[in-house]
């Protein structure tokens, strides 16, 4: 055995190209050699590691199905060697080639010895795909509940403003939770007793109830901080209640939040708020890729980066309703700002366009339907003047076909639902998940009740599972990636249509299927795979490997625009580290064998 030949085979093998060349070297001395001839069964040593050098085989289950086929720099036996427990797998060699095996003892000293390497396996055997561990205490994944205190100071309705005032002092607050039957009604600030009590001098034994803010705007302790200020900063308020599976928790103020992240980037929603002009929201966009940038130096996950885009995407729409309602004056009836696709999911990343509608609750016609154009116009060049592209399919509430009334939209979804055609169905899949985003929640509900309703129908799942597998992966049945042109003479994969929507369509097809109204996807599969809808395993695989994917474009728009370039979502796998190829290239096979199981369950017609 050339001592050589197999270091340098090492050194561009994942996870061994971690070693020093000394060690490579040192590693080479301990395999042994096997040639193997096409045709012939291998012999599965118990106590080894495989791995291939050359040639290509064929891995079968006991029951002689085929699980996967080991090609060049691929290993076997690790299962066994990690866990004491055997498959009874059979390994037939298709190419002539070359296998390594590794001694139990020299395989396990290795593990000890380099903890990264002990990772890789691991990572390998559970199929555990996310290799971005999130930064705990980060200063943009904060959560309500690291600032908030479980310190409840209420009061009932029918108690005086005079106790309110004497409570507050007493406990050196400036807002107290209002409760009956320990559920929140409302809040009272020291600006309600100045402002409602004393300024026009009402007496000290008024009711609380009379004073106090009903039905205040509140949060979960669960949810981002980020998502606490663009609460604070949209509505203008200063105190923000904090529940708990629906009960009183706690308050956090305008104060705690500074206190906690004075230099926080996302406090950009509050600038965004406060402008009064197209110009000055444009100008505030600008700093959006910055913040990106920003996001990336502190390594935050790229599905919580998704969701701080989609904050501020959001933050953006509902300042620019403000301003057209302030030059068109108040909506002549109650509408829904909807919005499509990744926004409604909360994963958009930097180079999103538009996907939105307007739900309203009239016809529009007349004065309602040039109100509603008009603000639609302004809403959406808004949005493309910050950044936020016209979408070049026109799903966009400037589309007169998009502004409807629940009638409307109802009748739409129900022909959708109904009739649906490969070709309907292909430009609808979008309209399934959608969200509001400013307007009436009320109204959006209904709609949704009514879409869920009538989703669960055998032949519209069939035709929205079929759309769903138009595309593929791009992995051969050999496990070697396909490349594609981008019409720019540039090849690679692409992240988004090939990997990241391909999930997102199959949890789709799953979520209207089982009547699931959350539309974000990692949500959807949590949600899935509680009502045992999914198996627990296929929906972390799933989970993992839209995270993988999502951190891989993530990290490929961060290159893109620190180098001055548009973000795209096309990758040269080339440029990746050998861990983040097979994980690639695992999350691809997860994503085919997802669709196949969707194919089984919805297809069975086809």
């Amino acid at each position: 055995m050339e001592v050589a030949e197999v270091s340098k085979f090492l050194a561009n093998t994942t996870p061994f190209d971690q070693l020093a060349a000394s060690q490579q070297a040192t590693l080479a001395l301990q395999l042994n050699v096997y040639y193997c001839q096409a045709g012939e069964t291998v012999v599965i040593n118990t106590d080894s590691l495989l791995i291939v050098r050359t040639g290509i085989y064929a891995l079968y289950s006991d029951q002689q199905q085929l699980l996967t086929k080991l090609e060049e720099g691929d290993f076997y036996g690790y299962q066994l060697l990690l866990t004491g427990l055997a498959d009874n797998d059979q390994l037939i060699c298709e190419e002539d080639g070359l296998l390594y095996f590794l001694p139990a003892d020299e395989f396990h000293q290795l593990r000890y010895q380099y903890k990264n390497i002990d990772i890789f396996f691991q990572r390998l055997f559970g199929r555990r795909l996310h290799q971005y561990k999130e930064q705990q205490g980060s200063r943009f994944t904060l959560k309500v509940s690291d600032i908030a205190q479980a310190r409840k100071i209420a009061i009932s309705g029918e108690q005086t403003v005079q106790h309110a005032a004497a409570l507050m002092t007493e406990k050196r607050v400036s807002s107290l939770l209002v409760e009956q039957n320990e559920r929140l009604i409302g809040i009272v600030t020291d600006r309600d007793l100045r402002s409602r009590v004393l300024a026009v001098n009402l007496p000290a034994s008024t009711p609380v109830s009379t004073v106090m803010t009903a039905k205040p705007q509140t949060i979960d302790k669960h949810a981002y901080l980020f998502e606490a200020v663009q609460l604070m900063s949209r509505f203008n308020i200063h105190h923000l209640p904090v529940l708990e599976q629906g009960i009183s928790f706690g308050m956090i103020t305008t104060t705690d939040v500074i206190r906690s992240q004075q230099d926080h980037p996302v406090y950009l929603i509050g600038e965004i708020h406060r402008q009064a002009t197209v110009d000055g929201l444009e100008q505030c966009s600008l700093q959006i890729n910055n913040l990106a940038l920003v996001l990336g130096k502190q390594q935050v996950p790229a599905h919580e980066a998704g969701h701080i885009i989609t904050t501020l995407t959001d933050a953006l729409t509902q300042r620019l309703i403000k301003l057209a309602q302030q030059a068109l004056g108040p909506a002549p009836c109650v509408f829904s700002w909807l919005c499509f696709g990744s926004q409604a999911r909360m994963d958009q990343s930097i180079n999103a366009d538009q996907d939105n509608a307007l739900l309203l609750e009239k016809e529009p016609t007349g004065a309602i339907g040039e109100y509603f154009s008009a603000l639609a116009d302004f809403v959406c060049q808004g949005l493309g003047r910050c950044g936020i592209t016209l979408c070049p399919g026109n799903i966009m509430a400037s589309n007169p076909e998009l502004r409807m009334s629940l009638k409307g939209w109802s009748g739409k979804f129900a022909k959708w639902i109904s009739s649906p055609t490969p070709e309907a169905i292909l430009k609808a899949s979008i309209f399934f998940d959608m969200r509001v985003v400013e307007g009436s929640k009320g109204l959006f509900n209904a709609l949704q009740q009514d879409i869920l309703a009538r989703t669960n129908q055998s032949l519209f799942l069939m035709q929205l599972a079929q759309t769903a597998m138009q595309r593929t992966a791009p992995l051969s049945f050999l496990k070697n990636f396909i490349l594609e042109h981008d019409g720019k003479h540039k090849k690679g994969l692409d992240l988004k249509k090939r990997g990241i929507s391909l999930i997102t369509d199959i949890v789709r097809v799953y979520a209207l299927a089982n009547g699931i109204s959350e539309v974000n996807t990692r949500q959807r599969l949590q949600q899935l795979a509680s009502q045992g809808v999914m198996d627990i395993k296929d929906t972390q695989n799933l989970s993992d490997a839209f995270d993988v994917l999502a951190q891989l474009r993530w990290d490929k728009h961060l290159h893109d625009i620190s180098q001055g370039h548009d973000a795209s979502n096309l990758l040269d796998p080339a440029v990746l580290s050998g861990l983040q190829r097979h994980q690639l290239k695992d999350s691809f096979a997860v994503v085919n064998n997802a669709q196949s199981s969707m194919k089984h369950r919805y297809c069975r017609e086809i």
